[in-house]
């Protein structure tokens, strides 16, 4: 190797040297204060076409508490999930004819109003799990069941027999989830914990993501990426070191672009977060837009996504 091309390679290295050096890694740590409640209100909104393709019975417009009520001997977080006050999306005529529409409503508006989803948070603001997750699917099983089994009876023209009964009990059942209903639950503390990279970053896995953080002179964080639902490396070896940063898409989703989903197609999730000082999620707004290549500019009329603000933080008396 001669001396040119051993310059050439030292002088590469030292600027990725540099580059990594010049983008330093934090990590976003709420300061929840047990007895704070935090009140947030949230819309959920589908473009024209959207609702024509994707027909949906979303909450539209709604306001929820976060409830800090206390800690576990591990030190994990017990946090409360209260919704005050529910809409549903305006319905479309297809939703109107679904003959369930009016018991999702009244699942919202009678049911979850009065019923506390409890949630564990670790002690970096990751969500674990929902503790009452058991009483909340029976909540949904009573309300849906019956109409779900009305519309089987209907098109099997006879009476159900125990078995069909059963069958129809647990795919409901295992259909069901809450925190997809309510999507603010899980993408409130989706980047807690995580190690995040000032500056611009992209990450290559079963998905490519565009990042952007930055912190502010006056505390505060603000994160946006952007998620290529279409394009990313389908043959991915070892672990993603910054895999924390992106929830993963599951091997159905690559199955269904591989078996030849026109790629002319463009699916983009764009995420933007405002984190305040003390690391307490004050915006969100996540969007799912899909588009075509062959037209230069996006069509908002094709896609859905919720926005989240909060409006105040109580703290205990």
């Amino acid at each position: 190797m001669n001396m040119k091309k051993i310059t050439l390679l030292f002088s590469l290295l030292f600027v990725a040297v540099l580059t990594a050096w010049g983008q330093s890694t934090f990590t976003i740590l709420p300061k929840f204060q047990v007895g704070d409640t935090l009140v947030y209100e949230a819309v959920t909104t589908s473009g024209k076409t959207m609702e024509d393709v994707l027909p949906s019975v979303n909450l539209g417009n709604r306001k929820f508490y976060l409830i800090v009520k206390g800690k576990d001997r591990e030190g994990n977080l017990k946090v409360d999930y209260l919704l005050k006050e529910a809409k549903m999306e305006d319905k479309t005529e297809v939703i109107k004819d679904l003959p369930n529409i009016e018991e999702v409503d009244k699942f919202f508006k009678e049911d979850i109003v009065k019923t506390p989803i409890q949630l564990t948070l670790d002690k970096a603001g990751r969500l674990l799990k929902v503790d009452n997750k058991d009483e909340v699917n029976e909540l949904f099983m009573k309300r849906m069941l019956p109409v779900i089994l009305e519309i089987i009876r209907g098109e099997m023209k006879h009476k159900l027999t125990a078995k069909e009964i059963e069958e129809a009990t647990e795919a409901l059942k295992s259909e069901f989830d809450i925190t997809e209903m309510l999507e603010e639950i899980p993408a409130l503390f989706k980047y807690y914990g995580q190690p995040l990279m000032e500056g611009k970053s992209e990450t290559v896995d079963s998905v490519t993501t565009k990042y952007a953080v930055a912190r502010m002179d006056d505390g505060t964080t603000w994160v946006k990426a952007n998620i290529d639902l279409m394009n990313g490396d389908e043959e991915m070896d070892g672990t993603n070191p910054e895999e924390g940063l992106l929830e993963g898409s599951t091997n159905d989703d690559e199955d269904f672009i591989d078996e030849g989903f026109d790629s002319r197609f463009t699916a983009t999730s764009v995420e933007d977060y405002k984190f305040n000082k003390e690391g307490i999620v004050t915006y969100m707004k996540a969007f799912l837009t899909f588009g075509n290549n062959d037209v230069s500019e996006t069509d908002t009329t094709i896609s859905g996504g919720t926005e989240v603000k909060l409006i105040e933080i109580k703290k205990k008396q």
